[in-house]
């Protein structure tokens, strides 16, 4: 991995504290549109039963044997294969599926898969979006409902053959990231830990992002995770706001005597206020690029709906997010557009990494199109891609 000698200070943060007054906020790239949209998946065509939808951003990776495996699932989680990006087929083989187990502490209700990477093509390690569906356990959540009982987990998946089947790390519950208080009824909505990204390696430690919700100690926004050791759910640390020194516990064990030192602090919150659909690096500028939707002010005070780039030399610190494109997102209420989007992720197919997570040049932006109907989400919805060109900003 090549870096350009502009960033590596900034991206040694961590290592190297003596370089942190390098940080620069100033945008490293941006992204250009460089075409239409192209339909990937369509599931009113494609789909192998209803639920065979595209629910996560697109992450890809190649096998040991050369073939591309794509996956932006539900939770009946299942890829799309062929001999390269631009030649991908659904394949309606279930490669993982939570039980749907009412007992919480198993952590293994429903999971998204949602970042991947793989060192070899082979072994393939998943950060699972996990949910706990608390309105299923007679007596635990007086609500009673999904929202204010769901309380958002990420796990840790594994597969050692190639990506035909996954299992939890060590056996499960594989827990990388959950709340540290007993499992939470004082709340009017979902909250957790969601949505982790891609994996990208960076001078020997593997980094994701993930989205937090507000309690308790916890604050809403963007938390950056990392280890060493992929084999072990249990070793990702989170930025605390002076290091990487947060673990995360597992309150089903007994209950958490310092819960305040077991939550993440939100990076970049002036900039970061949704979850981050997928990163990326661009060799050039030595600089981790970021693409996610919001709905944000421009320059003459609109605030525009779409899809934005924000990028950062060391993880922490990101530069004001720039529009790549205009789109209706998934939780605006605009019922005069029959279609919504979301779920971004930037895919280069000409990266020489297996995981696809470089991106210079043409690359493309993935994300999911909502075919709405009476104002209403349904199954119907594709993987679509645009033809971008990610150039260094000047």
């Amino acid at each position: 991995m090549r870096f350009a000698m502009a960033g590596i200070c900034a991206l040694y943060l961590l290592v190297w504290p003596e370089c942190s007054h390098s940080t620069n906020l100033e945008p490293a790239v941006r992204i250009e549109v460089a075409g239409g949209v192209e339909t990937v998946f369509d599931w009113s065509k494609e789909a192998c039963e209803n639920s065979h939808v595209p629910d996560t951003p697109a992450r890809a990776f190649r096998k040991s044997d050369g073939t591309v495996a794509l996956i932006a699932s539900h939770n009946d989680n299942r890829f799309f294969t062929g001999p390269s990006l631009e030649a991908l087929q659904p394949d309606c083989s279930i490669v993982f599926e939570a039980s749907r187990s009412a007992e919480l502490a198993e952590f293994d209700d429903l999971s998204w898969m949602s970042g991947l990477y793989t060192p070899d093509g082979e072994t393939i390690y998943v950060l699972a979006h996990t949910e706990l569906r608390g309105h299923r356990s007679p007596g635990l959540c007086p609500a009673g409902r999904y929202g204010p009982c769901l309380l958002n987990t990420v796990t840790g998946l594994v597969s050692r053959d190639g990506g035909k089947t996954f299992k939890p790390q060590g056996g499960g519950p594989a827990v990388v990231a959950t709340l540290p208080y007993p499992y939470p009824t004082d709340r009017p909505r979902r909250v957790g830990y969601a949505n982790p990204t891609n994996i990208i390696e960076l001078d020997g430690w593997h980094y994701a992002a993930m989205f937090a919700d507000r309690y308790r100690a916890q604050k809403r926004g963007v938390c950056i995770i990392r280890t060493r050791t992929l084999e072990d759910p249990a070793s990702w640390r989170a930025w605390d706001g002076s290091g990487f020194n947060a673990r995360f516990v597992n309150p089903f064990e007994g209950l958490v005597e310092d819960p305040e030192a077991h939550v993440c602090e939100p990076v970049s919150s002036k900039y970061l206020v949704r979850m981050i659909g997928g990163l990326s690096l661009h060799e050039e500028t030595g600089t981790v690029v970021a693409v996610f939707g919001d709905r944000r002010k421009g320059k003459d005070g609109e605030r525009i709906s779409g899809f934005y780039v924000s990028t950062s030399r060391d993880m922490i610190n990101w530069s004001e997010p720039r529009l790549i494109m205009r789109y209706a997102l998934l939780w605006e209420d605009d019922c005069s557009k029959p279609k919504s989007y979301f779920y971004p992720s930037l895919l280069d197919p000409d990266s020489e990494t297996r995981n696809f997570d470089h991106a210079d040049g043409a690359a493309y932006l993935y994300f999911v199109r909502y075919n709405l109907e009476s104002c209403k989400v349904t199954w119907d919805r594709d993987l679509v891609r645009v033809p971008v060109r990610v150039v260094t900003a000047r």
